[in-house]
């Protein structure tokens, strides 16, 4: 299953910051990041894939 995620309000100051807490968040419900884009430059979109740690699904 997939999950798209959008990290408002990022600046060049706080934006690993924010984006490795959402990473980190998503990790504990066992969620890992696919990829990740910008809009703009104050948001960022963050797909997140749930399975298996080395599976293929």
């Amino acid at each position: 299953m997939y999950k798209t995620e959008l990290v408002d309000d990022i600046s060049v100051g706080n934006v690993t910051n924010k984006i490795d807490q959402k990473i980190a968040e998503m990790e504990k419900s066992g969620y890992r990041l696919i990829t990740m884009s910008f809009l703009g430059t104050q948001r960022a979109v963050l797909v997140f894939k749930k399975g298996l740690k080395g599976s293929l699904l």
